[in-house]
């Protein structure tokens, strides 16, 4: 398990941890054998159960890649989210999550594929992001961040069949751990924007419903 010494610091460094081709920490011979596949428990062990932004990526990164498209993945995922984010906004130390959510699990393969899908974007935040309005990310303020996230998430059970709205609403998530990770009030401001914005169009679906 993880230390929180140890526990990532980069974006880069999150996919490296879920990286089954990775030198490191990667999963060898992984062709086509389910035995090897990681939970999402083992997942989160990879990158440090105190680490709590680095956490929230884990499940965010997911939904953002291609992987959303797997069937209720975009339902095991928010429940995991939220939580997550709940426990952390509560203050709890540690992780816990329920066996059921715990145990789901991706074949080698396809951790691979969204890993290289998320490489580039990945780079570029890491180049650019720094320690900048640090305010917005320490507390009391990192708990508005966390009660956007669980908001945004609660919403993905029920609206997993529009097409991309998870993968939308979920890189704002990814923005906002991020921002969380490594301090940065500017990217926790893009975050926000892109969280805000879905949440305007559940408001508008739900509207328009009734």
């Amino acid at each position: 398990m993880t230390t929180e010494a140890d526990a990532p610091r980069t974006l880069s460094a999150v996919l490296d941890v879920l990286d089954p081709e990775h030198a490191d920490t990667g999963v060898r011979d992984v062709e086509n054998d389910p035995a090897l596949s990681l939970s999402f428990q083992e997942m989160l062990n990879r990158v440090g159960p105190r680490s709590f932004g680095a956490i929230l990526l884990v499940p965010s990164l997911i939904l953002v890649s291609p992987l959303s498209i797997i069937p209720f993945m975009p339902t095991f995922g928010g429940l995991i989210i939220l939580t997550i984010a709940t426990q952390a906004f509560f203050g709890r130390r540690h992780i816990w999550l329920p066996q059921f959510l715990a145990k789901r699990t991706l074949r080698p393969e396809q951790l691979q594929r969204a890993v290289g899908y998320l490489r580039k974007p990945a780079a570029w935040l890491d180049r650019h992001s720094r320690n900048r309005l640090i305010l917005l990310t320490a507390p009391p303020f990192d708990r508005i961040a966390l009660l956007a996230v669980m908001t945004v998430a609660a919403t993905w059970p029920f609206l997993e069949i529009v097409p991309m709205f998870t993968s939308i609403s979920a890189g704002g998530v990814a923005l906002v751990a991020f921002a969380l990770m490594v301090r940065d009030g500017f990217v926790l401001i893009a975050g926000y924007s892109v969280l805000a914005g879905t949440l305007v169009f559940v408001l508008r679906l739900i509207t328009g419903l009734f």
